[in-house]
């Protein structure tokens, strides 16, 4: 009896339906686990719960004005997010810190199929797409601010933008009615789920065209679908123009970035900060490929949201970074070892070496992964922190302003201080979230204010930082680190204030009149 050595070689069909479940099983832990061990919401999404509970107490109708730390912040943010979480908690009788915590890594889950299918599209191949969502779903860092509590709203940009990226492709190829139809679905929402989104799809959109549509019917498509977003999204922005005029706007796009020069931040997402920078690597490889064999499109992308919209142009970039590399395992590396050097890339399913070679690479990504999900898991609110914002609201007057000292240097990274508002149902003058829609350019100097105050160290460097900004407080709260520090010593020395609460190294003064 003859031995059959060698084992059986999976079909193309089989290997894409492997490596996509693959995808999706550990994208979804890696989404999930950090949510899953903190018990509580990732970093942000305060004022969004305020939001949820505006739209609960209006019956659906946009408010005017969101609650969310008593500053009449214009209820400008796009709600479609907001919507969604107030329906899927009346109707699944879950919390709304539940939905919270579970709704964006379910959605941004959900994007690793979508993403498939658009690098499909884009590269002809269904093999190049489900090495790409290979790549995605388990790239540290590519998720992290989707699966947040904030990721409410940028978890519903995303995977709308990848819709209406890949609709708005096969209108500009094909020209249907259909695809025109669905690229104004798409659009839509993305513009009614997130504000970058919006802009970022736009962008890509007119890279699409430039590459896919110079002729009189793509153009008309595509004015098409510009007046039929319009339209679409008019019941919101009517209703926030009748509300507030344009200042919101206005006033949200002069805050949208004031960082690092383009090409610094570009650098900086190529490296990463992954432990061992075996994606560096691959990344640089990715690009120059791309450049090589002229897929410029995807080296475009990757540039285009640094000029549209840097803050949130990592995420962004990202997807076409993802799709390089799968360019770089299907051709690259088949190529620079000579293994499939005569062979088509749609062979890649049979060769063993290079599988090997990519199983190890997606491990490697699985542990990069999850320990950046400890990271996220410790820029979460402790239950010490949220006992003491339930004792506050509680146990102070309503009126009341608070100062919540932290420590931490940037305010939109601040769960404390994001949180405080809508947890304790006090003002806080140290929370920066909500200041976008009504400060335009004094943002920034709100921002550079914030941060010199979470680098005081005594009293007496607070109480002069609160005279000098005109920002008045009757009680200071002090978070676990810097309680038990040399701020929390100058506190509890100083006659002017009493120590009202302290319980789990959360201390709350109050200021003696």
């Amino acid at each position: 009896m003859n031995k059959i050595n060698e084992s059986k070689t999976l079909t193309q069909a089989e290997w894409i339906g492997l490596i996509l479940g693959i995808s999706v099983l550990f994208g979804a832990f890696v989404r999930f686990f950090p949510g899953l061990m903190t018990g509580f919401p990732l970093n942000d999404g305060g004022m969004f719960l305020s939001m949820i509970q505006d739209l609960r107490e209006s019956r659906g109708i946009l408010p005017e004005f969101t609650s969310y730390n008593r500053l009449n912040i214009p209820f400008a943010y796009p709600p479609f997010g907001f919507y969604v979480a107030r329906f899927s908690s009346d109707i699944f009788g879950a919390s709304d810190i539940d939905t919270l915590r579970w709704l964006p890594p379910l959605v941004n889950t959900a994007s690793i199929l979508v993403f498939y299918l658009l690098t499909s599209e884009i590269l002809s191949s269904k093999q190049l797409g489900a090495l790409a969502a290979g790549f995605y779903a388990l790239m540290p860092g590519a998720y992290g601010w989707f699966v947040m509590g904030g990721g409410l709203t940028r978890s519903f940009g995303s995977i709308f933008l990848l819709l209406a990226v890949l609709s708005v492709l096969r209108a500009f190829k094909s020209g249907t009615a259909w695809n025109t139809a669905l690229s104004i679905l798409y659009c839509s929402l993305t513009v009614l789920s997130h504000p970058e989104a919006g802009l970022h799809t736009a962008a890509i959109c007119a890279l699409l065209w430039f590459f896919y549509g110079r002729n009189a019917g793509s153009f008309g498509r595509a004015i098409l679908i510009g007046v039929g977003v319009l339209l679409a999204t008019s019941p919101w922005w009517l209703t926030v123009l009748s509300y507030h005029g344009l200042l919101p706007f206005f006033s949200a796009l002069h805050t949208g970035y004031n960082g690092k020069p383009v090409w610094i931040a570009l650098g900086d997402l190529l490296i990463g900060a992954d432990v061992i920078p075996v994606l560096a690597i691959l990344r640089i490889i990715g690009l120059v490929w791309s450049l090589w064999t002229r897929q410029y499109l995807l080296s475009l992308w990757v540039l285009l949201p640094y000029l549209v919209e840097p803050r949130s142009a990592p995420s962004v970039a990202n997807y076409p970074l993802a799709m390089m590399l799968a360019l770089v395992f299907a051709q690259a590396i088949p190529r620079s070892i000579s293994i499939l050097g005569r062979k088509p890339a749609a062979e890649i399913h049979k060769d063993k070496k290079v599988n090997n070679i990519l199983l190890g690479i997606l491990i490697y990504m699985f542990i990069e992964s999850n320990l950046y999900g400890f990271r996220l898991v410790g820029n979460s609110l402790t239950p010490g922190e949220r006992d003491a914002m339930s004792w506050i609201e509680l146990n102070t007057p309503a009126d009341a302003f608070f100062l919540p000292l932290t420590g931490v240097l940037s305010p939109e990274t601040d769960p404390f201080a994001e949180w405080f508002p809508a947890l304790a149902k006090r003002h806080s003058q140290s929370t920066i979230q909500g200041y976008e829609w009504t400060l335009a350019d004094g943002f920034f100097r709100r921002y550079s204010l914030l941060s010199e105050l979470q680098r005081c160290d005594s009293v007496d460097c607070v109480e002069r930082w609160s005279r000098e900004n005109d920002l008045p407080y009757d009680y200071a709260v002090l978070a676990a680190n810097r309680a038990k520090g040399k701020l929390g010593r100058s506190f509890q020395m100083n006659p002017g204030y009493v120590r009202v609460y302290y319980a789990q190294d959360i201390a709350v003064y109050e200021k003696k009149p």
